[in-house]
């Protein structure tokens, strides 16, 4: 779902946790939390990043929100070697219940049917086993591994799609 207000303390929290991680080291956590509806509204006002027209998706369950999703609607060379059309992650607390592979899963839909997307791409780097398996278990397909980036497509054709 688009961004929302009403998982606050749950994003803020998570903000924490990925900040302790060493993940979101300069995130702004207190300013945020000061006013999280303008947050809010900064992340939904955000429909560019790396050259391209992007799509931010949080991923939640009532008032908890459990990770995002960022979806680049094309691809530049750079993307194309490193960051695909998705980028994806899970709040700390909530890893290992299954969440990124349905994540991903959405993500992938929202590609195909919201924006005509049919091959999409994926990446991780060599070394994150996770994610490496989140996106086999969704049935992307090694292509290459190009400076330690693991480059997976989704092709429609290879995944039973129309």
């Amino acid at each position: 779902m688009p961004p929302t207000a009403d998982v606050r303390d749950s994003f803020l929290e998570a903000a924490g946790d990925l900040r302790r991680e060493g993940w979101t080291p300069d995130f702004p956590i207190e300013e945020v939390a000061a006013d999280f509806d303008a947050y809010v509204r900064q992340v939904l006002a955000r429909t560019e990043g790396w050259g391209v027209p992007i799509s931010t998706l949080w991923y939640v369950d009532g008032a908890t929100y459990l990770g995002t999703v960022l979806v680049r609607h094309r691809l530049t060379p750079a993307l194309t070697l490193c960051g695909g059309h998705i980028g994806y992650h899970v709040a700390p607390r909530h890893r290992r219940r299954g969440h990124a592979r349905a994540m991903l899963a959405l993500a992938l839909a929202y590609c195909r049917d919201d924006l005509g997307v049919d091959d999409v791409l994926v990446t991780c780097p060599e070394t994150n086993v996770a994610s490496r398996k989140v996106i086999e278990a969704n049935g992307g397909v090694l292509e290459n591994v190009v400076d330690g980036e693991r480059r997976y497509w989704f092709r429609r054709e290879e995944v039973g799609g129309t």
